[in-house]
């Protein structure tokens, strides 16, 4: 928090609040796009000038631009869902182990954990329940992670009396408008099912 006003911070923060979940949707894809551009046609340039086709070099850049965005962008996607799902096992495997040393009795009187076949089942089960779970809750992860950032930057460009009250009201609108913003984008309107009747020939 700063002694005066700071347009920059606030601008920041409040384009993180508001936008979050699509900058992170874009700038992954964007990332993606670049790097397999950029790799596939440097190989498409080596290719063609030791094979000395040097007539087919702007063509076959092209191309593998193209292709090579295109294999960015799915690799990358597919890359940072395994992110999310080896977060969430790393949590899921860290919050066994700390319900294991903190509620050792509790733990060992109601869960099968004698020999290292419990013992593995029971870290298995978090591990695994960890990582599904940020898998599947990875959008509100972004969404969340986000709208703090954005918040605390806003707060950090405001004089202190404004950012202590202003701070849980920024934070929680910025939750329900990336929400809304990924519920119109993701869901959209459905198409309704024809009523009984309806879109058959008149007889």
């Amino acid at each position: 928090m700063s002694a005066t006003f700071e347009p920059a911070l606030i601008i920041a923060g409040l384009v993180l609040c508001l936008f979050g979940w699509v900058l992170y949707w874009a700038g992954l894809r964007l990332l993606g796009g670049l790097c397999g551009a950029i790799a596939a046609t440097a190989l498409a340039v080596i290719v063609i000038l030791f094979g000395g086709w040097d007539r087919w070099l702007w063509l076959a850049c092209a191309i593998a631009a193209v292709v090579g965005a295109a294999a960015g962008i799915y690799l990358i996607t597919r890359a940072h869902y395994l992110l999310f799902f080896i977060t969430g096992a790393v949590v899921g495997l860290a919050s066994g182990w700390v319900i294991e040393t903190t509620f050792t009795e509790w733990v060992q009187s109601h869960l099968p954990l004698t020999g290292a076949l419990g013992r593995t089942l029971y870290y298995v089960v978090f591990t695994l329940a960890g990582g599904l779970l940020v898998l599947l809750a990875h959008r509100m992860v972004v969404i969340v992670l986000t709208a703090l950032s954005g918040t605390v930057l806003f707060a950090l460009g405001l004089p202190k009396d404004y950012a202590v009250w202003l701070f849980l009201p920024v934070f929680l609108g910025s939750l329900l408008i990336q929400t809304g913003i990924l519920k119109a984008l993701g869901e959209g309107k459905k198409p309704e099912a024809p009523k009984p009747g309806q879109g058959q020939p008149a007889k």
